[in-house]
């Protein structure tokens, strides 16, 4: 037995202590076992009740070690998100101009995101993001059809970070973003009058440009491309082909026949990398010879319009003139028989009336 002085006590974890009194110091001690090395330890009581309370207090369950934790994965930032994109774009092989309208749409989207405190993907919601039209319509003061050009930028880049195997977004907040296709009146096309005026009335350099535009086609990109190694006079053709460092908006090689108006004018320019060049001898620029045009065409108290508007001159002066639409098609590089039809310009009254009139010869005399 146990003396008076002395008891064993059981603790935790099988754990077993041996409590006594020291009359040395006058006070109990504790004694227990931890592996193979013995402990003593002062309890700091002289009473026997004091110590059994004091062994409770000492044997503490050992903390176990809590299991480390992974760390959280770092948050992607929007600007972050924004730069892989357009690289994927970039190595893609999109044209820089496309790359450069994507650009833009995706850093007013970035000033937008700022205005409503969203820096990471993971805040973007569907509420967020229905913002958007109203800010750069009514706080950018952008027209609606770029802000929902914008929009498809948008939701072109959230759908491709949705993609499981990228893992960038798990889910996309753009799925249910409804934008309808603001209705806007056509934009301008030009009346045959106003390409002949403007043939005559624009200054020297800006000549050949609205003849090749009007007489064949082409956007823009695609006249500032043009090289003299892409015409060809003996067959009367020009060749819009992709490029190493240029590719046409469709992506894909066409060919288009000269216009008597198109051969004269290529026929007097001087032999050089570009058919057409500006006013120093290089590479037309798209915003200059805008500018220039638009200021001749006040000069010349002609209503203003802009460079794509002789490509609607030439699909609709094609078309009216018995040339098919698969072949004005063809010739313009439209995807679509659709996507032409938007371009032709509405015929007025007068028109009409002299349609109506030759369609009823024909089948007189059929």
């Amino acid at each position: 037995m146990s003396a008076p002085n002395s008891f064993m006590f059981y603790g935790c974890e099988g754990r077993k202590y041996r409590v006594a009194f020291n009359p040395q110091r006058d006070a109990w001690f504790a004694a227990y076992l931890v592996g193979k090395k013995r402990h003593r330890v002062s309890l700091g009581v002289r009473t026997k009740v004091l110590a059994e309370m004091a062994v409770k207090e000492l044997d503490v369950p050992a903390k176990k070690p809590e299991p480390e934790r992974p760390p959280e994965p770092e948050k992607l930032s929007w600007t972050e998100f924004q730069r892989m994109y357009l690289e994927f774009k970039t190595q893609q092989g999109k044209a820089p101009r496309s790359v450069s309208r994507y650009k833009a749409a995706l850093d007013a989207c970035s000033r937008y995101f700022k205005t409503v405190g969203v820096a990471n993907v993971d805040e973007i919601t569907l509420i967020v993001l229905e913002g958007y039209m109203q800010y750069r319509t009514k706080v950018e003061e952008r027209n609606i059809k770029t802000a929902h050009n914008d929009v498809l930028t948008i939701k072109n880049a959230m759908k491709w970070g949705s993609k499981a195997s990228r893992g960038l977004l798990k889910i996309n907040p753009a799925l249910d973003w409804e934008t309808q296709k603001p209705n806007r009146p056509k934009r301008k096309t030009y009346k045959a009058h106003e390409v002949e005026a403007l043939e005559k009335g624009v200054r020297d350099w800006l000549r050949p440009v609205v003849t090749m535009l009007a007489w064949t086609g082409l956007r823009i990109g695609e006249l500032e491309n043009l090289r003299w190694s892409d015409v060809d006079l003996e067959k009367r053709v020009l060749h819009v082909r992709v490029q190493e460092d240029w590719k046409p908006k469709g992506r894909a090689d066409r060919t288009v026949p000269l216009h008597p108006r198109v051969e004269a004018v290529l026929k007097r320019q001087p032999i050089g990398m570009y058919a057409i060049t500006s006013p120093g001898g290089g590479k037309l620029r798209e915003q200059y010879t805008l500018k220039c045009l638009k200021e001749d065409q006040e000069r010349l108290k002609l209503q203003k319009g802009d460079l794509h508007g002789f490509r609607r001159f030439f699909a609709t002066t094609m078309m009216v003139n018995g040339v098919s639409p698969h072949t004005v098609m063809q010739w313009g590089g439209w995807k679509s028989m659709e996507t032409m039809m938007r371009y032709l310009a509405d015929v007025d009254v007068s028109e009409s009336v002299i349609a109506m009139e030759k369609a009823v010869q024909k089948l007189a005399t059929a």
